[in-house]
């Protein structure tokens, strides 16, 4: 097969700190190459420089045999090479078919948006991945999920020979990730390379051909995903054990912490939903996009309206369903979007974990420091979160770190109810054995945990219980080892 891209010996560093340290990597054409690594071990950075972001300090990139060295991400796009970022760049007072097009010369006249040929453009490209949301509608208005349909449908829209994706499924349920993949069949069938990365092993086995793993910028190996496995794919990311990775405490569930009943918002996304969670237990929520899994959780916490219903801790009922209620009642919640809603990134390790604490460890008009110390102090120690320090900005940690951070910053407001949308998002697969690990524990010390996830091995894992949702309401409950993949979304696609 012959190479669309040859990356020999790239090398780079950050203020004098390597990052990647004489990386090889290859592409053939119309080739699926999986490229992993745990966060941090350099696989951004070598895209980056592959698609001109970054420049390289030392080594050679070949492009169609010739060597190439592109100035910015403009002109390697118009070379053919697409990528998908992982953090979306969109704008979100614009329309859908506005972010798919803006770039895009031949569908903008006069600097707009040329509109009837755009938005039935548009709504196939949409529709092709697996949404069905309007592609007039504001970018800003749409969930996670579909803001990620958005990013990859505006990768799709122009004529890429090699397109790159990061972590293209993280925000996708299971039932869209197979519509996704027909997609990247079809493009591959065309001629098109694609570089997927990810974290997900499961989706890399079943997509892609061969695989190349990075650590601690190193090429580990380049092989051919059929002369590996899992396990030591998992070896050569981490280059430790991670052990088991979804770790199950002894079942000690003890009365009904949390009881949610006949909750409903305006829009019937959630119809009268009821269920309890008791002190131990870990309550998987899962369901396809809209179908109440995501939005019930942000109800409970206050982030989004409800016209009836009820929630109540330790019996005792929330006077309303607010975000300030919900902290004074001792329920915490983790959101799936991290960069967004989850942490300040220019700021502190310290500021992130305390920012939710402020009141409780400051005086009149000062924080305490010495409490503050022993605060940021205790959860660096309880979740390993790798930092240089305290006072190291977020900017600079691993996503799996930052995950952790917002983890902790929700821990210390001392919850009896811990609430986590997607909470192994766009992490590596040791990050997630000791978040899994984290979760287990306190759950064993009393703590009820709700998880929603786009990640069905996760709910499958980690769920003492399981609650399908379609149509806004719950269609099934399981337990844990009862249920399998298949039986869950069938129950999420037809009930």
């Amino acid at each position: 097969m012959t190479n669309v891209i040859e990356m020999r010996g790239i090398c780079k560093a950050f203020g004098g700190v390597p990052v990647l340290k004489g990386v090889d990597f290859e592409l053939g054409a119309g080739e699926i190459v999986a490229l992993v690594g745990e966060n941090g071990a350099g696989k951004s950075t070598l895209m980056r420089i592959l698609t001109g972001i970054y420049a390289k300090d030392g080594g050679e990139i070949l492009y169609a045999g010739q060597p190439v060295s592109f100035r910015n991400a403009k002109e390697a796009s118009a070379a053919g090479i697409q990528i998908i970022h992982q953090e979306f760049n969109l704008f979100p007072n614009l329309s859908v078919t506005e972010n798919i097009f803006l770039d895009h010369p031949q569908m903008v006249r006069h600097g707009i948006v040329d509109g009837k040929r755009a938005r039935s453009r548009a709504a196939e490209l949409v529709a092709a991945i697996g949404g069905d949301f309007d592609v007039d509608e504001k970018v800003g208005s749409l969930t996670v999920q579909n803001q990620q349909i958005v990013e990859i449908a505006k990768a799709l829209a122009c004529d890429a020979k090699v397109l790159i994706m990061d972590e293209p499924t993280s925000a996708l349920p299971e039932s869209e990730v197979q519509k996704l993949f027909r997609t990247i069949r079809a493009l591959k069938a065309q001629g098109v390379s694609i570089i997927y990365v990810s974290h997900r092993l499961n989706e890399i086995f079943e997509i892609c051909e061969r695989i190349a793993i990075l650590r601690d910028g190193v090429t580990i190996r380049q092989a051919r995903l059929s002369e590996t496995n899992r396990d030591e794919v998992i070896h050569m990311m981490v280059g430790r054990e991670v052990g088991r990775l979804y770790p199950k405490s002894e079942e000690r569930f003890g009365q009904d912490c949390l009881t949610v009943s006949g909750l409903r918002d305006s829009g019937n996304v959630v119809r009268g939903v009821t269920f309890g969670v008791r002190a131990g237990e870990i309550l998987g929520l899962y369901g396809l996009i809209g179908s109440g899994a995501t939005e019930c959780p942000e109800m409970i916490f206050g982030l989004a309206e409800h016209t009836q219903g009820e929630v109540a801790v330790k019996g005792v009922p929330l006077r309303e369903l607010s975000v300030r209620e919900a902290i004074r009642r001792g329920i915490a919640y983790v959101p799936a979007d991290r960069h967004r809603q989850g942490i300040v990134r220019p700021l502190s390790v310290r500021f992130n974990i305390s920012l939710a604490v402020l009141k409780r460890i400051s005086g009149r008009l000062l924080i305490r420091r010495a409490q503050e110390d022993a605060l940021v102090e205790e959860y660096i120690q309880k979740l390993s979160i790798r930092c240089a320090g305290d006072s190291q900005s977020l900017e600079h940690l691993s996503g799996g770190n930052q995950q952790k951070v917002v983890i902790s910053k929700w821990l210390a407001t001392r919850p009896d109810v811990l609430i986590l949308n997607d909470p192994t998002r766009g992490v590596d697969v040791g990050a997630k054995a000791e978040i899994y690990r984290i979760i287990s524990e306190l759950a064993g010390e009393g703590m009820a945990v709700v998880i929603t996830s786009s990640d069905i091995d996760e709910i499958l894992g980690m769920s003492d219980r399981i609650l399908v949702f379609r149509k806004g309401t719950i269609v099934r409950e399981v337990s844990h080892g009862e249920a399998d993949m298949a039986s869950l979304l069938a129950a999420a696609v037809s009930g």
